[in-house]
């Protein structure tokens, strides 16, 4: 077998091995409880799954996390990335960024939420908390992928008086593209999780924090592992595809 359809092969297998592990591990575990209020079998949240897809209140509520997720993360992306090039280009900024990240960084992400509960409408406040919390992760992926690029090369290219546009297509966007995506790709599935919570606590309608929360309060317990299951598939799809951009961008440099 060819070394590429050998590598594609294992990155597939993996995942599906360790996912039926993970399943098998449910269901002996719901079986030896014996009570699915507490533990309901993968079965049976699998069945309440597949059961959503047919009800259209679902997908508006999935519709509408997903938009949040979307612009929050986009938000939180152009803000980090600007301050991670500023410090970059001026060190006062630098000095001036990092504490004001590390601050953010330290405070309670269940602080940040209940906090901007009080301040904010149900249906903002779950974006905003995604953009506070993800903002200095992606600052910081974003601060060591440009601090990666070749200080000689940088240097040579000031020398030589390379045109601006020149450097950022051939020199740093090269350099940088895998940092950025992969953090990115993480950043967002991260978010996804986030806004979740947030929806939840807040009690945003048309979410689905909001039908989580809801299947909760009524010990809906299967119909709860069913949502979970589907903020997984979501938060693994968008994850994948953000790799797989990233990979694109990074053949075609």
């Amino acid at each position: 077998m060819k070394s590429g359809a050998k590598k594609i092969l294992l990155n597939i297998l993996f995942p599906v091995v360790v996912t039926a592990a993970i399943f098998l591990i449910w269901a002996i575990a719901a079986a030896a409880i014996g009570a699915s209020l507490i533990l309901p079998s993968p079965a049976a949240a699998i069945r309440e799954f597949f059961a959503y897809f047919a009800d259209a209140s679902f997908w508006r509520a999935l519709g509408n996390t997903m938009w949040r997720s979307l612009y929050s993360f986009l938000i939180s992306f152009v803000l980090a990335f600007a301050l991670a090039a500023l410090a970059y280009r001026f060190p006062l900024a630098k000095r001036l960024a990092d504490p004001f990240v590390a601050f953010i960084r330290a405070v309670p992400t269940m602080s940040v939420i209940l906090i901007l509960i009080i301040w904010l409408n149900a249906s903002l406040a779950p974006a905003v908390v995604a953009i506070i919390v993800i903002f200095p992760t992606l600052y910081s992926a974003f601060s060591a992928s440009i601090g990666g690029v070749d200080a000689g090369l940088v240097e040579m290219c000031r020398v030589y008086g390379v045109r601006t546009k020149d450097k950022l297509c051939k020199l740093y966007i090269p350099h940088m593209a895998r940092g950025v995506f992969e953090g990115s790709a993480s950043g967002f599935s991260l978010n996804i999780k986030l806004v979740i919570a947030a929806e939840a606590l807040a009690h945003t309608a048309r979410s689905i924090g909001n039908m989580m929360d809801f299947a909760q309060a009524l010990l809906e317990t299967e119909k709860l592992f069913a949502l979970t299951i589907a903020a997984v598939v979501l938060s693994v799809a968008c994850e994948w595809l953000t790799k797989l951009i990233g990979r694109a961008v990074i053949r075609w440099k």
